[in-house]
């Protein structure tokens, strides 16, 4: 018995001042066999409800293994649907959906965005958190109206209702569930076209104008990379997120790539031209992972080579 993932619908409402997010999710699957158990990938977080189709499910979590059980009353097979509402933490362990602090003229402000890469997807949605288990995404949110929300794909529909707001984003292609982005925040934003694709370079309040050579880049390689590949960029735009807390230099989501802000900013009158050769190097390096990983994905983990 296998199965595999279709689409994930998934809502989201992060909550920036009690550090909490919930989600609501529907995963279509295909199910190669006859079963009353599923099991997936979920950790840190509390699954309130399940049902698969009209049956009402129960789950089981292992936190050691990051495994969720999904327990049916009777065997199923073929097309599925999996519904669940569940609740996890914004947390400050820079994996996963987690909070990033920064300062804006003397006052504490925090963002919610991600890292999935290798195996950290699992701690915002439940969802089968392997490479080659590549699926679209519909990805939404229900956040403050006065936040921005990003994720890989451009904002489809967008509807005010009292303070909160509902933001919509477009399915994606297919890909791997690292590669998802999702990020709420107070953020500026500059932009070019190249051909279609609208690309944005993204800071928080007051950095944005150090954004303008990292936007020269991008637009510059991802003109070279097209015709070196002779394979248009497969996404209707892509964002250079600047973060304030980042683990790694910078991740290449699809469509939505970010970089601790050293990697992305540059100031004429206080950044070295090492750091200029520097912003280069690693724009370029995630603009080619766009290609090699997003669109073509090795299969398991030891093959990250084959991106590298």
């Amino acid at each position: 018995m296998s199965v595999k993932p279709i689409n994930y619908d998934i809502v989201f409402e992060p909550n920036l001042t009690s550090f909490t997010f919930s989600g609501k999710e529907k995963i279509t699957v295909d199910i190669n066999g006859i079963t009353d158990r599923l099991v997936l990938n979920a950790v840190d977080m509390k699954i309130k409800s399940c049902r698969v189709g009209l049956l009402s499910a129960k789950t089981r979590l292992n936190e050691k293994k990051e495994e969720l059980e999904i327990i049916l009353p009777k065997k199923i097979k073929g097309k599925a649907e999996i519904y669940f509402e569940f609740e996890g933490i914004l947390n400050d362990k820079l994996a996963g959906f987690y909070r990033s602090k920064y300062t804006v003229d003397g006052k504490e402000k925090y963002l919610a965005t991600t890292q999935f890469e290798a195996a950290d997807a699992r701690r915002a949605f439940p969802c089968w958190d392997s490479p080659e288990q590549k699926a679209t995404f519909d990805i939404s949110f229900v956040i403050d109206k006065s936040l921005t929300a990003v994720s890989n794909m451009p904002i489809i529909e967008e509807k005010v209702t009292g303070d909160k707001k509902f933001v919509k984003f477009d399915r994606t292609p297919i890909m791997s569930t690292y590669l998802v982005y999702l990020g709420v925040g107070e953020f500026e934003s500059i932009e070019s076209m190249l051909g279609k694709v609208k690309i944005r370079v993204m800071t928080t309040p007051g950095k944005i104008s150090s954004g303008k050579l990292a936007l020269d880049y991008a637009k510059r390689f991802l003109d070279f990379y097209q015709k070196y590949f002779k394979i248009d960029f497969p996404l209707p735009k892509i964002d250079f997120i600047a973060l304030p807390d980042f683990a790694s230099g910078a991740m290449e989501n699809w469509g939505a790539i970010t970089f601790r802000e050293a990697g992305l900013l540059y100031d004429e009158k206080l950044t070295s031209t090492a750091t200029k050769q520097y912003i280069a190097e690693v724009v370029s390096h995630e603009l080619a992972h766009q290609w090699f990983g997003d669109l073509v994905t090795m299969e398991w983990w030891n093959d990250l080579w084959l991106n590298e």
